[in-house]
């Protein structure tokens, strides 16, 4: 039940991530390798105001998005909205750039010791033999909230329809009359509310550090390419597979009973992406897309 239950926290983070992202690269196609820096850009922020400003959480929190929102426009209007018309391939070295560029600041302003938004000792329970914080069962209802009111405006809205209409078909969406480049505008930012929103959950749960920026990237991606181009529950679905997958390769002995470092706990994802390429290029889920 333990694995079980850390799987369900690390896939509530990956989800949030995740999700966005499979909406980005369901309407421009294209690969933001910057992600893992933008995640933790939401973090860093969301901790210097609580505990370097002394801010309220809730108020700090809010501003981590505020931060979050901004950097992901001005991604995409410096880094990626100038390039992925001329070809989808060029915001992948556009966006390295940028992430090697915010790594140089998160490394200037908050060095690399690790940072907590909530330091101290968790408060945990027992539940069916695993245990759990307090703050990380908040953190995965909140997960869960966030994304059901995702799926009701995506599934039960005009907005909603008009998003689901731009990823499945953007020239056809256009020609009805949907303004895509604005859509591609809103979703790349709240694909960067959502990542911050993953950052803010790891400063919350764990430490934040800047060795993490390219396992969150790796692990998206993971989900999305085996969920399905575009495919939103498909990406979420993966996150949460990759996280359980994570736990049963360190949790569960092997090889006549040893067990395998926790330091290959993040080669699942690479694991993933090399056997749904080979195998299933096109996803779990691609069949199975949703007309708008």
């Amino acid at each position: 039940m333990q694995l079980l239950a850390n799987a369900l926290i690390a896939g509530s983070l990956a989800a949030l991530i995740a999700g966005g992202v499979s909406l980005v690269y369901g309407t421009l196609g294209v690969f933001n390798l910057a992600l893992g820096q933008m995640v933790l850009i939401g973090g860093y922020t969301t901790w210097w105001l609580h505990q370097s400003l002394s801010l309220p959480l809730a108020v700090s929190i809010a501003g981590g998005l505020v931060v979050g929102a901004l950097l992901s426009w001005f991604t995409f209007e410096i880094f990626v909205n100038p390039f992925y018309k001329r070809h989808r391939f060029l915001p992948i070295v556009t966006t390295i750039a940028l992430s090697m560029i915010l790594d140089g600041v998160i490394l200037l302003l908050f060095q690399s010791s690790p940072k907590s938004i909530l330091p101290g000792l968790k408060h945990t329970f027992e539940f069916a033999g695993a245990h759990i914080s307090t703050e990380q069962t908040t953190l995965i209802i909140l997960t869960l909230l966030l994304l059901c009111a995702f799926a009701y405006v995506l599934h039960s809205t005009p907005f909603g329809r008009k998003i689901r209409s731009v990823v499945q078909h953007p020239q056809a969406a256009m020609s009805l009359g949907v303004r895509a480049p604005q859509l591609h505008r809103l979703i790349f930012i709240l694909s960067g509310i959502l990542a911050s929103c993953g950052g803010i959950f790891i400063g919350i749960d764990q430490n934040l550090s800047p060795v993490l920026a390219f396992p969150i990237s790796i692990k998206a991606y993971a989900a999305i390419i085996a969920g399905g181009k575009g495919h939103f529950w498909g990406a979420i679905f993966c996150a949460y597979l990759i996280a359980l997958l994570e736990q049963l390769a360190v949790g569960v002995p092997w090889f006549g009973g040893d067990y395998i470092p926790a330091g290959y706990q993040q080669t699942i994802a690479l694991v993933f992406i090399i056997a749904f390429l080979l195998f299933k290029p096109a996803g779990l889920f691609a069949s199975r897309s949703r007309t708008a």
